[in-house]
C-alpha cells in the first residue's frame, strides 16, 4: 500500500493567532510535524498545503516534502478537510501520481510520536477498513452520564442524580494526531465506511487549539520522546 502524508495548515485561525507558525521550542508548531512525518518509513509522498508563505519557506528547508498552494476558495475557517483532502488529491492525479491512502497530521498536535503513526500505519496495511484514526478516552468527569442538562438556558434543576456506577468506558476523537482515509473511492466524507480506531494517551492526544492547550503541550514536549 503506498501512503502520502498530507498536512494541512491554513493562514488564519480562529482561536490561537497564527498557530500553525507559532514559536514552539525555537521552531514554528508545523516545523515539528513536518520532521516526524519526513521520518516514517511508509510515507511515499509529503504535502504541506496551505495558503501561508511563510509555511512555503519553512517546507522548502526539508527535501522530501513538497509545498501545495491552496486556493483561497478552501482556505477559510468553515473550509471542510475533506475538500482540502479533495484538492491534494486532484493534485496528485494531475501528475499521474497513483497513492493508496492518505495520512493526515495536523500541525498542532507536536506531541505525536513516530511509532504511534508507524503502528498506525503497519495496522491499516491489512486493507479491511476505509478509515483510520487516533482516539482518546473522556475522562472521569466528562462522562456523558456525569453530565448536567438544562432547558432554555435555565440554570436551574429539580432533580440532579450524579451517577458514579457507570464502567462504561467513552471514547472521542483526539482531535488532530492521525487519520487514515483510503482515497480509491473517496468521496466528500473522510469519516466514512468500516473504521478502525486507535487509542492513544494524554499527553500526546494534545491538540492545540487555545493558549492553554499551547501551555500544556509546553509542559510535556521533549523531543526525545517522538522518535
Amino acid at each position: 500500500m503506498k501512503y502520502f502524508c498530507l498536512i494541512p495548515a491554513r493562514k488564519n485561525s480562529t482561536r490561537l493567532k497564527n498557530k500553525n507558525v507559532i514559536n514552539f521550542f525555537n521552531k514554528p508548531l508545523i516545523y515539528w510535524t513536518i520532521k516526524i512525518a519526513s521520518k516514517c518509513m511508509y510515507f511515499d509522498k509529503i504535502l504541506v498545503s496551505s495558503d501561508n508563505y511563510d509555511i512555503k519557506k519553512i517546507t522548502n528547508k526539508f527535501n522530501n516534502v513538497e509545498f501545495l498552494k491552496r486556493p483561497k476558495s478552501i482556505s477559510g475557517k468553515n473550509t471542510k478537510m475533506e475538500n482540502v483532502l479533495k484538492h491534494a488529491i486532484d493534485h496528485l492525479k494531475k501528475r499521474n501520481l497513483n497513492y493508496d491512502a492518505s495520512v493526515i497530521l495536523q500541525p498542532t498536535s507536536p506531541l505525536r510520536k513516530l511509532k504511534t503513526i508507524e503502528k498506525c500505519c503497519k495496522l491499516f496495511l491489512s486493507n479491511k477498513y476505509d478509515v483510520l484514526t487516533t482516539i482518546i478516552s473522556l475522562d472521569f468527569k466528562s462522562h456523558p452520564e456525569r453530565t448536567i442538562n438544562f432547558k432554555n438556558n435555565d440554570f436551574r434543576i429539580k432533580k440532579f442524580n450524579y451517577s458514579y456506577s457507570s464502567k462504561k468506558k467513552i471514547y472521542k476523537l483526539d482531535g488532530g494526531v492521525i487519520f487514515i482515509r483510503k482515497i480509491k473511492n473517496f468521496k466528500n466524507k473522510i469519516l466514512s465506511g468500516k473504521s478502525r480506531f486507535y487509542k492513544i494517551n494524554y499527553p500526546e492526544a494534545i491538540d492545540i487549539d487555545n493558549i492553554f492547550d499551547l501551555k500544556q503541550a509546553k509542559l510535556f514536549f521533549n523531543v526525545n520522546d517522538l522518535y
